[in-house]
């Protein structure tokens, strides 16, 4: 196996532009926290508010909360289930079915949400994979985060982007003097009738290097006639989506929602501060006066947080000597501990609340579990849930419905299906209510039904959310039809 650390890979890039290099460091920090590889922020963040001596004396830093996280992904609740996706009458099983082309794209979801509300914006990628060893040609999904691409887009509409430039690790034959290279995959639709796709190696400084497609692909490009990603009628598109956290009107919006960030970080190290009062201040700190221990050792002389220390059991025997110069009695006592680690989780929790507020999650969504095997986490309940899921429902469904399209004409023109390019609906599987919601809900509509003040139609969409009012006119005269065939 190789080992990574021993790999010679080239220098990362710098972006394009300056405000780009800060966005992608910016969209890299806040990533490195849903990834779990955020010790070095974490020891940053410390040293912000601690001087050295000080740091050095806390100890080993608590990555236990993880705030960002937690409420994350307590709120990507859109894909818990696979989504049912329908399309008038026409037959799209290839597509949909539990092993179907999109079979692979779901389970990822889940986490492509929690990248989406933290970072404000993710890509969803369509590559195609030829046939190999026996296997057949398919379509294959992945993530790509906003701190590995650089983007532009038209003024008329500017949250699509029609350039896009994705850096990616490859092996070249052209560079043998490195393991892997930064290249970068180019999709520009600037010039719509002459759409172009290149895989370029990128220079130290950001600007573009020599054309490797042919390395890659056996093609110069993939340009004007030969781009392969268009749709039925002949126009193209890139065949990823950028989906947003909210519709802004503008392609990034990648420092919305910083408190998140920042408390996130904060919470951090007061737990860090909350680990070392327990360790080292939940206690009694025995003091003298007068009085001088024989047999200590000098510890740490080389740090700033040197001390004099020594080691005791229950059958020790301490032994001091009188200060000769001390006139009065000697003195023995201890001191309270300096701080209650209740107290201080209290006050850490009220701090979580407030950031988690400041990312538009209020207090009665929130609530800390009872049970001690889940330590001091905030969670959300059911009901905050739902009210994210139909929060997020309406911006998510704009982008799923585009991918969906997307992935279907490349199904069409790469695999040599038949599938409609467009008219998808994608309906996000409701949370379960509880018995007794579910019973009380049942009860509201049927007296409502009774009392003439909602329709048939209206009380199918109070059951199912996702529905408009077509949708729903259908399913009612489908269980209709059903229940006069199966009386």
């Amino acid at each position: 196996m190789t080992n990574k650390s021993y790999m010679k890979i080239e220098t990362r890039p710098i972006a394009p532009t300056i405000e780009d290099e800060r966005r992608q460091q910016h969209s890299a920090n806040r990533k490195k926290l849903l990834i779990g590889d955020w010790e070095d922020l974490l020891e940053t963040e410390l040293y912000e508010h601690l001087s050295t001596d000080r740091r050095q004396a806390w100890g080993k830093s608590d990555l236990s909360s993880n705030l960002a996280e937690s409420l994350t992904r307590e709120l990507s609740v859109l894909y818990h289930e696979y989504p049912t996706i329908s399309n008038r009458d026409n037959n799209i099983e290839s597509l949909v079915s539990r092993d179907g082309i999109l079979a692979s794209y779901w389970p990822m979801m889940m986490r492509q949400q929690q990248f989406i509300l933290f970072l404000r914006e993710s890509f969803s990628r369509i590559d195609y994979v030829p046939p190999m060893g026996g296997s057949k040609a398919r379509l294959a999904f992945r993530i790509v985060t906003p701190d590995l691409v650089y983007c532009e887009s038209h003024p008329d509409n500017p949250d699509v982007p029609n350039y896009y430039q994705e850096l990616r690790l490859r092996k070249s034959k052209s560079f043998p003097d490195y393991d892997a290279i930064y290249t970068a995959d180019i999709f520009d639709l600037r010039d719509p009738d002459n759409p172009r796709f290149e895989i370029r190696h990128i220079e130290t400084d950001g600007t573009i290097g020599v054309n490797l497609t042919s390395e890659y692909i056996g093609k110069e490009s993939l340009s004007g006639e030969d781009y392969i990603y268009r749709y039925s009628d002949g126009s193209p598109f890139i065949p990823i989506t950028m989906y947003h956290a909210e519709k802004t009107g503008e392609l990034w919006d990648s420092y919305s929602k910083n408190s998140l960030y920042q408390g996130s970080l904060c919470s951090a190290v007061l737990y860090t501060m909350w680990f070392h009062v327990v360790r080292d201040s939940a206690f009694n700190i025995k003091y003298v006066a007068g009085l001088s221990l024989q047999g200590l050792n000098q510890m740490d002389q080389d740090l700033p947080a040197r001390r004099a220390a020594i080691s005791t059991d229950p059958s020790s025997i301490l032994v001091f000597n009188s200060d000769p110069d001390l006139s009065g009695q000697p003195l023995i006592g201890s001191f309270s501990p300096s701080a209650s680690p209740t107290e201080l989780m209290e006050a850490i929790q009220m701090y979580e609340r407030r950031a988690a507020a400041a990312f538009n999650i209020s207090a009665n969504m929130l609530r800390t579990s009872g049970d001690p095997r889940s330590g001091y986490a905030l969670s959300i309940d059911k009901s905050g849930k739902r009210e994210a899921q139909r929060s997020y429902a309406p911006t998510q469904r704009l982008y799923d419905e585009e991918f969906i399209a997307k992935v279907a004409a490349m199904s069409n023109r790469l695999l040599n299906t038949n599938l409609p390019e467009s008219g998808y609906r994608i309906k996000y599987a409701a949370i379960p209510l509880s018995p007794s919601e579910m019973d009380a809900q049942r009860k509201d509509i049927l007296e409502k039904i009774k009392a003439g003040l909602l329709s048939k139609i209206d009380a199918y969409i109070l059951l199912n959310p996702d529905c408009d009012r077509e949708e729903a006119a259908r399913e009612i005269e489908r269980i209709k039809k059903e229940n006069i065939l199966y009386s």
